[in-house]
């Protein structure tokens, strides 16, 4: 038998040998080709289908929908509705309030007579005590009394005190409208003296002042957006003295 003899690798070095191709046979081989041939067909396929497909178009946003807008009106309908008939059958009686309180009433001019006037309301004023009775002509205007037109209508009589705490005596005003913010008072009334000792202190400082103040005091009934609110009535009025 003959002996083979391979070189010895130098020391100090790495010695690889070279791998030998594994042998295949012809069967093999075109078993592996058609394999590959199909799978390449198949990605090819799927590429193909995938190419062919256009990008899908962007989604509209939800608030450039018709329905969007509509849900939308219909809603804002609903609100506005409702907060409409909370002012005018929950809120009115505190707004009427409100606006009564910052309303102002600023007296034009006031007369005093002791003679009964010269109409219908004279053959009214026959009960009177003309001791403790006199007659006032007033002509005034309502301010700041809110935007919208209303109807006003007095409980009287109408208490009116000095200093805030001396009831003096009572007075009875006429209805009337108020609109744009603004109306006005005219009345010619009877004044209902309730303590002639108090009146007779008030009158000898009115005397000596150039101006005084009433304040009046009583309930009122305001009419608007076909509503009606009862509401407390406490206004000053700045009257001129008798030395003015």
């Amino acid at each position: 038998m003959a002996t083979h003899h391979y070189p010895q690798p130098t020391t100090g070095e790495y010695s690889e040998s070279p791998q030998m191709p594994i042998a295949t046979s012809g069967a093999d081989d075109a078993r592996y080709f058609d394999q590959h041939s199909q799978n390449d067909s198949v990605a090819a396929g799927v590429m193909e289908e995938y190419a062919e497909k256009p990008p899908p178009p962007p989604r509209r946003r939800f608030y450039k929908q018709k329905k969007y807008w509509i849900v939308c009106g219909i809603l804002t309908a609903i609100i506005v509705v409702v907060v409409v008939l909370l002012i005018v059958f929950v809120f009115f009686p505190m707004i009427a309030q409100t606006i009564m309180n910052k309303a102002g009433i600023e007296v034009g001019s006031a007369d005093i007579t002791f003679a009964p006037p010269n109409d219908n309301l004279a053959k009214r004023q026959e009960q009177y005590n003309m001791n403790e009775t006199f007659y006032m002509s007033m002509t005034s205007k309502l301010t700041d009394t809110g935007p919208f037109s209303a109807d006003i209508k007095f409980h009287n009589p109408i208490n009116v005190y000095y200093n805030d705490t001396i009831l003096l005596g009572t007075l009875t005003l006429p209805d009337t409208h108020v609109s744009g913010g603004s109306g006005e008072l005219k009345a010619v009334t009877p004044f209902i003296i309730k303590d002639t000792n108090e009146f007779a202190a008030f009158a000898k400082e009115m005397l000596a002042k150039e101006t005084f103040v009433w304040k009046m005091k009583g309930k009122l009934d305001i009419t608007a957006l076909s509503r009606t609110a009862t509401v407390d009535l406490e206004k000053d009025i700045v009257l001129n003295g008798k030395y003015n």
